[in-house]
């Protein structure tokens, strides 16, 4: 059976092939590195660690160099395609991380804004969208006045998407984040109900990992997924961005996993109950 080569492979021959054919071309052009360099406006180290395959050159250092280096047009307009595409993939694999609160929110919502489906799973904390406020106050306590009402007021208006019918919210939550304490057992209690209330929206789907199942799996962390073309996730200092499709299928996987063993529905709601009694007994 012939194994298929990975995309990190198939990348990787690329640019292996880019920096080849530009070293050939400058071998068959008779220049040294200095020389070429100095005709192309950049620096000699530079041209060594493209020819070397250790920087990627941009799409205008491969046209200047197909250029000053007299390769036939078939050449170049083939290496200035493998650049475009080299530079594509390289943006798609680029993990972005956008820091604060306000900002966190306005990167989401763009996100959310555009998507159909989305999927949210959280192990230790509420999701954004099923907050109850005094609990998303208790949340953003340490974020900056100013910024903390800026988030407060993007957050509602994603919200609103929740009232679209022709949206779908996926939300799946570890038992974890139903006990972890924000602040006292009303506010608590006031979570739970909200999150009851949630259950009614058709749009809404709300699943819960219980503390007995049995998952096999390793959940690192909370993310999000929007239409399966994006993934977000949350740090402490702000959301990394991830687009790779690669890694974006990986992140389905999980949640698909983790959907497999929560409880649905009537299951949920009992958990809810059960959850909320034990809040109203006296500690």
């Amino acid at each position: 059976m012939v194994r298929r080569m990975t995309a990190p492979e198939r990348s990787r021959l690329a640019r292996e092939r880019l920096s080849r054919e530009l070293r050939r071309l400058r071998t068959e052009a008779r220049m040294t590195g200095t020389a070429t360099a100095r005709a192309t406006g950049m620096s000699q180290s530079k041209l060594s660690k493209i020819e070397n395959g250790m920087l990627l050159p941009s799409i205008a250092d491969v046209e200047r160099l197909v250029t000053e280096l007299a390769a036939t047009r078939e050449t170049r307009v083939e290496l200035v395609e493998l650049a475009r595409l080299l530079h594509a993939e390289a943006e798609s694999r680029r993990v972005v991380l956008h820091r604060g609160a306000h900002r966190h929110q306005q990167t989401v919502s763009r996100i959310e804004a555009r998507a159909t489906t989305s999927r949210f799973l959280h192990l230790n904390l509420v999701p954004a969208l099923l907050q109850s406020e005094s609990y998303l106050r208790v949340v953003l306590a340490t974020t900056p006045r100013q910024e903390q009402e800026t988030a407060i007021a993007s957050l509602r208006n994603r919200r609103a998407r929740l009232d679209d019918p022709s949206r779908q919210f996926v939300f799946l939550l570890s038992e974890s984040a139903l006990r972890w304490r924000m602040g006292p057992a009303q506010l608590m209690r006031e979570q739970i109900d909200h999150l009851s209330e949630a259950l009614l929206r058709p749009n809404v789907r709300l699943g819960v990992v219980p503390w007995a199942a049995e998952i096999g799996v390793a959940a690192l962390h909370g993310f999000q997924i929007y239409d399966e073309q994006v993934v977000t996730v949350s740090v402490l200092t702000g959301s990394a961005t991830i687009t790779d499709p690669a890694d974006v299928r990986e992140y389905l996987g999980l949640f698909s996993r983790l959907d497999r063993v929560a409880l649905h529905g009537d299951g949920v709601r009992e958990l809810l109950g059960r959850i909320s009694d034990e809040y109203r007994r006296p500690s």
